[in-house]
């Protein structure tokens, strides 16, 4: 299974506004496109996240922390993406370039547009790396970082 969580957050998220629908449905569309099997929101909203948009073949979950992710899937490696400026000097990460995908049973976990990960709260198990995709001082948004991310999995292809 390959899956991918990303952060939802109040800087862009409408509740039940067509917006709303539609952001998450750009997102599920393109993590099916992109081999996912897995769609995961992490809520960080005040009002709670709302889609009636779900693809028939595309697994979901929401939670509201990575903590309650971390434990819902314990036997999937975890690759956290993240931009290079915001990983603690402690933590050891790999660039995009050099990632080697795993074949299988995988979460791809993106922060938030507004607010990254907070690795402090992730407890990086064996098979987890953190990983950055080297880009200059820009932002670099979710959607087009899971797209950059799937798209350099298919091309190299996994273990």
């Amino acid at each position: 299974m390959i899956g991918v969580v990303i952060h939802i957050e109040d800087c862009w998220n409408y509740t039940q506004s067509d917006r709303d629908i539609d952001i998450l449905q750009i997102y599920q569309e393109t993590a099916k496109f992109l081999g996912a099997d897995l769609f995961i929101i992490i809520d960080k909203t005040t009002e709670g996240v709302f889609s009636t948009s779900r693809r028939p073949d595309l697994e979901y979950a929401t939670y509201n922390s990575i903590g309650e992710v971390i434990n819902a899937y314990p036997n999937m490696a975890k690759l956290y993406f993240e931009h290079i400026r915001t990983i603690p000097l402690d933590v050891k990460y790999v660039s995009l370039s050099d990632l080697i995908h795993p074949k299988d049973n995988v979460l791809y976990v993106f922060g938030g547009d507004d607010q990254g990960l907070n690795f402090a709260e992730i407890p990086l198990g064996e098979n987890d790396q953190a990983v950055t995709i080297l880009v200059p001082d820009a932002i670099l948004w979710v959607i087009v970082a899971m797209t950059i991310a799937f798209t350099d999995r298919n091309t190299k292809g996994t273990l």
